[in-house]
């Protein structure tokens, strides 16, 4: 558990990682931001690709899991329930405690978990805290100027870590 705002991994989209890719890295609870990481700020509803994924991800005996910071009224909620998906909102990321309970209500342990987010100073910062796996996922959609912003002030942090995982 260290203070640290450079990802173990970075992809594109969280649907990139195969569920061999978390076998061979003994991965069995998969932690994931809600908005701009599963779905855009902009909709509820999830892409076929993510749905194919979340289901070849149970079949191999991988859970998933939504940790949200989000506030908004019954967004996380409704949409968990409708896929199946346990679900932990006001997570307080970066604070580590809703990432360290949603790893108690799963019962698993941290060398076994990984959690994926869209935000440095979030998702990041919260799964390195929590001593899990980070992964950094590029942000589905810019539905305004400010994350724009948010994104080229995480920028350093994203290249120093892209720099340490050439090494």
């Amino acid at each position: 558990m260290g203070f640290s705002l450079l990802a173990d991994v970075e992809v594109r989209r969280i649907t990139d990682l195969t569920p061999d890719w978390f076998a061979q890295r003994d991965i069995r609870l998969v932690l994931l931001d809600f908005d701009n990481t599963i779905v855009p700020y902009t909709t509820s509803e999830p892409s076929e690709v993510f749905l194919r994924w979340k289901e070849q991800l149970s079949q191999a005996g991988i859970r998933i899991m939504v940790v949200s910071n989000s506030r908004k009224s019954r967004r996380v909620p409704d949409f968990c329930e409708k896929w199946g998906i346990p679900w932990i909102r006001h997570a307080g990321k970066p604070n580590p405690k809703g990432i360290v309970a949603a790893m108690k209500r799963m019962n698993e342990n941290p060398e076994h978990t990984v959690m994926a987010g869209d935000q440095t100073f979030t998702d990041i910062l919260g799964a390195n805290l929590a001593g899990v796996t980070s992964i950094l996922v590029y942000p589905l959609y810019f539905s305004n100027p400010f994350q724009r912003i948010r994104y080229g002030i995480e920028h350093p942090f994203i290249a120093m870590g892209r720099k340490k995982r050439k090494r």
